[in-house]
């Protein structure tokens, strides 16, 4: 289990991503995770890949990620897409997010493109608890 500290100002890029991934998880997304591509790319450490029903559940999560990324950077990240747009993409440096409805995610496979990534999935413990992040077939991240 990874424990995100209090202050979101304090976040390190692993956190942020976290941060972000488990924000989406409360906001509703589906197959929400975290993939470590820093070993794989030169110009982002994360992405944060989240699943959504529509084009407007699409830009209703990114515009509340972009607050959370507000929250930790003291700005908010640049969007790639528009209001109709079956992917959206905001771009925060350190941490890449996409929103993909059902099926631009299944269409442009990023699962797959990024399969040698370290892939963490984002899981509710129980109906009362927190959403947690684990790594798929490790017991929990790395700290950076």
């Amino acid at each position: 289990m990874f424990e995100l500290p209090a202050d979101p100002a304090t976040w390190s890029s692993q956190e942020l991503a976290f941060g972000l991934a488990l924000a989406a998880d409360e906001q509703k997304a589906e197959d929400v995770c975290v993939l470590g591509v820093q070993e794989l790319l030169y110009v982002t450490d994360y992405f944060v890949l989240a699943t959504t029903q529509s084009a407007r559940q699409t830009k209703a999560l990114a515009d509340a990620l972009n607050e959370t990324a507000k929250k930790a950077l003291g700005h908010k990240g640049r969007v790639e897409g528009n209001q109709r747009s079956a992917w959206l993409l905001i771009d925060l440096g350190n941490v890449v997010v996409h929103i993909l409805t059902e099926e631009a995610r299944e269409f442009y496979a990023l699962d797959e493109l990024w399969a040698d990534a370290d892939r963490y999935e984002i899981t509710p413990e129980g109906e009362d608890e927190s959403p947690v992040a684990e790594e798929v077939g490790s017991d929990a991240p790395t700290e950076e």
